[in-house]
């Protein structure tokens, strides 16, 4: 396996962690955030979200006018932004985003996301190319063995058709043929063990992207944001923090 492959695997270890244990929705991991000098933890949101939401009124209580925040549910500021970012401005991207408030209700609007998962969309497309290059390179490794076992193949029948030979002037040609055999087996073998080490590694890195949101061979936005509200031009703004270890809040 080249160097090259083999560094790019180490640096895409420490971030393909999540992307190996989060649950389902994507949208529900990373609950410990930090938002400038404050932090802020999720999982009273993600439980309700894994839940479905709870849309119905509390016992006793009238049920609220319609766009009205939820009071079952937590973190009312904070919205479920899907999409795909198209550009950046003032430090933020820019996304054609789909905001839920919950499991049902949605709204789509251009907004701002500061603090983006960048780390995470770079990680998808490191994988994409990085599927590439295992592709190559096992393609190669497919043409070696053949070239490998076909040059034993020949070299063992050279040295039994010598071996098999009348007179003693032909026979000295056994050995070399022989060795040659044995040089283009091993050859073979390492080439093989090469391939089987990259086919594993490549199904490992084609889970990892697989567990990435995508859309149309981009790396889809699915993340909880606090929405901080509309700029001078009129933009909606959403944060998504900086995530802090799970436990570390």
């Amino acid at each position: 396996m080249t160097k090259k492959i083999l560094g790019l695997m180490l640096m895409l270890a420490a971030l393909s962690v999540s992307a190996q244990t989060n649950p389902a929705p994507w949208c529900c991991r990373q609950p410990y955030r930090s938002l400038q000098r404050w932090t802020v933890d999720l999982t009273p949101l993600f439980d309700w979200w894994r839940r479905g939401g709870d849309e119905s009124p509390l016992p006793g209580v009238a049920p609220a006018p319609a766009g009205s925040p939820n009071p079952r549910r937590p973190l009312a500021a904070w919205k479920r932004i899907t999409g795909v970012k198209t550009g950046e401005q003032y430090g933020c991207w820019v996304v054609d985003a789909d905001i839920a408030t919950s499991p049902t209700t949605h709204t789509n609007e251009w907004i701002l996301l500061q603090n983006p998962p960048a780390a995470e969309a770079e990680q998808y497309y490191n994988l994409k190319a990085l599927l590439v290059q295992y592709d190559t390179q096992m393609a190669g490794d497919r043409e070696s063995y053949r070239t490998e076992t076909n040059a034993e193949a020949r070299a063992a029948g050279y040295a039994r058709a010598d071996a098999q030979a009348d007179t003693k002037m032909l026979r000295v040609n056994t050995y070399e043929y022989r060795q040659l055999a044995a040089k283009k087996a091993a050859a073979a073998a390492t080439t093989l063990a090469d391939w089987q080490q990259i086919e594993q590694a490549r199904e490992r890195a084609r889970k990892q992207l697989a567990a990435i949101p995508s859309s149309d061979g981009q790396y889809q936005l699915d993340v909880f944001a606090l929405e901080l509200g509309r700029n001078r031009s009129g933009q909606l703004v959403f944060d998504a923090g900086v995530p802090l270890a799970d436990g570390a809040p």
